[in-house]
């Protein structure tokens, strides 16, 4: 998988996609405006997932029950904060594939990896396991 393909949405909303070459597998980054999660598909299948980063003001708590607030925010303590990580129309990135891992760099910067069937994946900004990422070590 090489560079990304881009689609806006709304104004608000930036989706960034890597296709793994010679497959039905792909990525799909989205920032709908409030959250930022990456996909794995399969086709049109999601086969894992993980949270990126909150752009909305990330809540103490979250009511997992509340289906309406999906695409959920990651609550304060799942988060470490880093104003500077949000995917734009400009932002260069990269999907890369390790066998069954898929590393996605956002400017040069790993922020996540997704494994197949791996729910939550590894996100750079996840402070620590929670329902919706792992932390990723990144030297």
């Amino acid at each position: 998988m090489v560079d990304s393909r881009i689609s806006l949405m709304n104004s608000e909303s930036v989706v960034r996609s890597c296709d793994v070459p010679g497959s039905t597998l792909s990525v799909l980054l989205e920032d709908d405006g409030r959250v930022a999660y990456a996909y794995l598909r399969d086709g049109n299948r999601i086969v894992a997932d993980v949270w990126l980063y909150n752009v909305a003001e990330t809540p103490e708590r979250v009511d997992w029950r509340d289906r309406t607030q999906m695409p959920f925010l990651n609550p304060k303590a799942f988060c470490k904060s880093d104003a500077s990580m949000r995917i734009t129309p400009q932002s260069q990135v990269r999907c890369t594939s390790h066998g069954e891992l898929f590393d996605i760099e956002v400017d040069g910067r790993l922020i996540a990896r997704l494994g197949r069937e791996t729910r939550p994946g590894w996100s750079r900004l996840a402070a620590k396991a929670g329902p919706l990422a792992k932390p990723l070590e990144v030297p």
